[in-house]
């Protein structure tokens, strides 16, 4: 590392804020990527009968492999509950840390609410009259019915139903949702979905960006013309309506816009903001004695640009690189929100708000999306402001 990225780097760590929030995130994002060892309704490991089994490795093991009956793949939390009542067999079950994927749908059993609570009578001030079946005569009967505070019309549903509020004996540490689905769960799977979204789309725009901004500023002439009429024409269209009438015509032919087709529309537009810049900082490059010391050597303009140019914009790059992933992941959360984003098959962030906002009465679904999605993007505005006062080029410059 050269002495000036050894500032930068220094400069980074003195900001605590920024220090702590990468590590945080880095953390949270190492977790997602292996959410398979922590969120997970396929155990870890498996012994029985002397053998060992990974199954969360496996794509399924028949529980005739463990003693039972059926062809299907184990219950892993029930072999567990099987294996602990007979310890004498030495078989043990490990889960993971919440024995739920993103596509459990857990099976509550009907326990009782409230143990407490108990049904009443409803009460009525006159009998019922009932007329006879061969009655021709028709009638008009008048009912009363007597309402008394704190008492039942009916008798009272004692048992769960999902969505069920957050509850540590069922290992479901943040609820579930309206389908029996745990939401720590779905939070993590969706989590790496939007996060390596993200990083995709950054490195494709980048690629793109990078590329057509320093032709355009080192180039010059008609091809920088050319450039900037397409790019403000782009610019001029309304991404949202292009990606939900895309969504609309692809979902009436029966086809659904998938993780890959979703980077390729991104990244049709969002290649054309950093270009600017780049066009900028190439312009004013490549007036610079080094750019002019190496055309004289003989260097081509594809070395000039990417061997001298861009390693001096770099802190540019890394500038805008924060800013650029936490906008993306409100951009995928916002379309998957709509129903015009990932297919309903992927975890999503998106889908998850709007399972809280269907089932508003359950606050603890909608309450853990929106802290999760705040502290993301907390702390990745946090690295990105540590980022920018690191590659302050102000707090390097000495002028005499």
């Amino acid at each position: 590392m050269n002495p000036i990225n050894q500032q930068r780097w220094q400069r980074f760590r003195n900001n605590r804020m920024a220090l702590i929030s990468l590590q945080f995130f880095i953390g949270l994002t190492l977790i997602s990527l292996c959410s398979e060892l922590f969120f997970n309704d396929k155990a870890l490991a498996v012994k029985y009968n002397g053998e060992l089994h990974f199954p969360f490795l496996q794509s399924a093991i028949p529980a005739k492999n463990f003693g039972l009956e059926n062809q299907s793949e184990a219950n892993y939390l029930e072999l567990q509950k099987s294996f602990r009542a007979k310890p004498e067999d030495g078989n043990w079950v490990i889960m993971p840390f919440v024995p739920f994927h993103y596509r459990s749908i857990d099976k509550i059993d009907r326990e009782p609410i409230d143990k407490k609570l108990k049904e009443t009578e409803l009460e009525y001030n006159n009998k019922i009259v009932k007329l006879a079946n061969n009655s021709t005569t028709q009638k008009e009967t008048i009912y009363s019915l007597k309402l008394e505070r704190n008492k039942a019309l009916g008798e009272i549903d004692k048992n769960k139903y999902h969505p069920l509020p957050p509850d540590l004996p069922s290992r479901h540490f943040l609820g579930t949702d309206d389908t029996g689905r745990d939401i720590l769960a779905q939070l993590s799977y969706g989590y790496r979905i939007a996060i390596l979204f993200a990083l995709m789309l950054l490195i494709v725009n980048y690629v793109i960006g990078v590329a057509v901004g320093c032709a355009m500023g080192y180039l010059g002439s008609w091809y920088d013309l050319i450039m900037q009429r397409i790019i403000e024409v782009l610019s001029n269209i309304p991404f949202l309506y292009i990606i939900i009438i895309i969504a609309a015509v692809l979902r009436a032919q029966g086809f659904t816009m998938g993780f890959w087709a979703m980077i390729g529309i991104y990244a049709s537009f969002g290649w054309m903001g950093l270009t600017w810049y780049m066009r900028t900082a190439t312009l004013k490059e490549k007036a610079r004695e080094y750019v002019l010391a190496a055309r004289a050597c003989g260097a081509s303009k594809t070395r000039i640009v990417f061997k001298h140019i861009i390693p001096n914009v770099i802190s540019l790059l890394v500038t805008f690189a924060p800013f650029s992933i936490s906008g993306s992941i409100i951009g995928l959360t916002s379309l998957d929100f709509l129903g015009y984003g990932l297919p309903k098959d992927y975890p999503s962030w998106g889908g998850l708000i709007k399972v809280g906002t269907d089932n508003i009465q359950s606050p603890w679904i909608v309450t853990s999306i929106v802290v999760a999605m705040v502290l993301v993007l907390f702390l990745i505005n946090a690295i990105g402001e540590g980022i920018r006062q690191a590659y302050d080029p102000k707090k390097i410059s000495h002028y005499e």
